[in-house]
């Protein structure tokens, strides 16, 4: 077993579980203590990540929907960042390890980050449907 992958394993264990424990227990929606998105403060406009916050503690509150309202993008790609999560974890503690090519590969980086440019210029149009995506 790899220390380094294992460390590094523990470490996001502990701050996946911690940051869990914080937004279900205080819910962005109605704490202060959460930093608000320095891109929005400064033009007005929602990022790719607004509503992330409130996404991630709706879902742990089990409100699929009002997740998908906060921000439909990051509730979309949670299976892929969850599947990454589990590949690593197997491949930290098992001696068979599975090779996850797909995340490696130019071409998926690139439709990721059309994606999210995509979406980051619709949710700021300000007409009906896309300011549904609105955060």
């Amino acid at each position: 077993m790899d220390k380094k992958a294992l460390s590094q394993f523990v470490i996001v264990t502990l701050a996946v579980i911690s940051l869990s424990l914080l937004y279900f227990f205080y819910p962005v929606t109605t704490s202060h203590i959460y930093p608000r998105c320095l891109f929005h403060s400064v033009t007005g406009l929602d990022c790719p990540g607004c509503g992330s916050q409130r996404a991630a503690s709706a879902l742990l509150h089990g409100k699929l929907l009002d997740a998908l309202d906060y921000n439909v993008l990051f509730v979309v790609v949670l299976p892929l960042i969850l599947y990454a999560a589990f590949v690593f974890s197997w491949n930290v503690f098992s001696s068979k390890k599975i090779r996850q090519n797909i995340f490696y590969s130019t071409t998926f980086v690139k439709l990721i980050l059309l994606l999210v440019l995509i979406f980051w210029i619709v949710r700021n149009i300000p007409v009906s449907p896309f300011n549904w995506l609105k955060a």
